[in-house]
């Protein structure tokens, strides 16, 4: 069974990139969650970001499609419908965040393709990477814009 999730790239000030550190996964990835019952994706994706990054008023830039992450014996598989948005200038990141969440940080572009879903458990991110490496140039343009 598949999961229907949302979530976001925000770019910050200076070409930055917000990540949290999932306690459960023990990585770095882009803020997503469950899509609830009459949500759309969008609003899904806004919602979780909020909640695990403390960002509103995003500026929506892009829709960048979706990805799937299989699943496995111990975890679920995902359809992970991602957007592309913009936090405001000088904006702070949350100090509280989910149980499922450790921490919350910014990253220079140029970190985050090596950064994202590395560590112990780096094989169940690889479809969050390969994805990554696709849609990277329309990040890299975004950031350019500023």
């Amino acid at each position: 069974m598949t999961e229907a999730c949302a979530g976001g790239i925000v770019l910050g000030d200076n070409g930055t990139i917000v990540l949290v550190w999932s306690k459960n996964s023990q990585t770095w990835l882009f803020p997503k969650g469950h899509v609830d019952a009459g949500e759309s994706d969008e609003e899904a994706a806004r919602r979780e970001v909020e909640e695990e990054t403390g960002l509103t008023d995003l500026e929506y830039i892009d829709d960048l499609g979706t990805f799937t992450r299989q699943g496995s014996e111990e975890r679920a598989g995902k359809s992970i419908h991602m957007y592309l948005f913009a936090a405001g200038a000088g904006s702070s990141l949350a100090t509280l965040v989910p149980k499922e969440i450790e921490k919350v940080e910014w990253f220079p572009l140029a970190h985050v393709a090596k950064t994202l879903g590395s560590g112990e458990h780096e094989a169940w991110f690889a479809a969050d990477r390969a994805w990554f490496t696709t849609v990277f140039e329309r990040v890299r343009q975004a950031i350019q814009r500023d």
